[in-house]
């Protein structure tokens, strides 16, 4: 047997061998595959508040190499929650200056954010916190918090191949407690404020009078 066909052979052997073991250990490809590909996430992935309360989810990456750029969109329902504020998470921050931005909407239950390195750095590679979400339970119900339109970039400017997991929220009733809003107590504010002078005035008063009675 000549050289080139020895050559040969023994490609054809690790071929089959190669064969061999994918079709032995089916999950061979998709343990490879989804170590490779990045995932953008809401954390925690489902969470229970009573109306009234001010909480917090997070927008999450993992297992991404060279992030240099991202942006997303988080959508829920107007009905139950509004957002308060949405601010930066430390994860692209690790690889030096960037800039952010927001667009909120609370009328139609959704925020547009955006965030990039600047100049000419490396991305960042890992695990960590995109951005933070603040809401504000409105009312009882359960919504989806949808994320979608993702995009995930490289320092080269180049998509970043990815998946995006939702999250959802539970609003439900507090026990034995009678919640105000936020809006209204704004509009309650004026008349908390006049109901404490006037209550402080009536016990100035009653003091003074009632001095006035002992000194005769």
């Amino acid at each position: 047997m000549n050289t080139s066909n020895k050559n040969n052979t023994s490609l054809l052997l690790k071929s089959v061998f190669l064969l061999l073991m994918i079709l032995l250990s089916p999950s061979l490809l998709t343990e490879l595959s989804d170590s490779a590909t990045a995932t953008v996430y809401v954390y925690p992935s489902s969470s229970t508040v009573v109306v009234g309360q001010t909480f917090s989810v997070d927008v999450r990456i993992s297992a991404v190499s060279d992030l240099y750029g991202w942006e997303f969109k988080l959508g829920w329902n107007p009905d139950l929650l509004n957002v308060v504020d949405v601010t930066e998470g430390p994860f692209l921050k690790q690889g030096g200056s960037t800039f952010f931005t927001k667009k909120v909407n609370n009328t139609l239950g959704y925020i547009l954010v955006d965030c990039t390195l600047l100049g000419d750095v490396p991305g960042v590679n890992g695990e960590g916190t995109l951005a933070i979400v603040k809401f504000y339970a409105e009312k009882e119900g359960t919504s989806v918090l949808d994320l979608y339109d993702t995009k995930l970039v490289n320092s080269l400017e180049q998509p970043i191949t990815h998946t995006a997991n939702d999250g959802s929220v539970t609003v439900s009733k507090p026990v034995g407690g009678i919640v105000i809003s936020v809006n209204k107590l704004e509009l309650l504010a004026p008349w908390i404020g006049l109901a404490s002078t006037v209550t402080f005035a009536t016990c100035l008063i009653a003091f003074f009078v009632t001095r006035r009675k002992k000194k005769r």
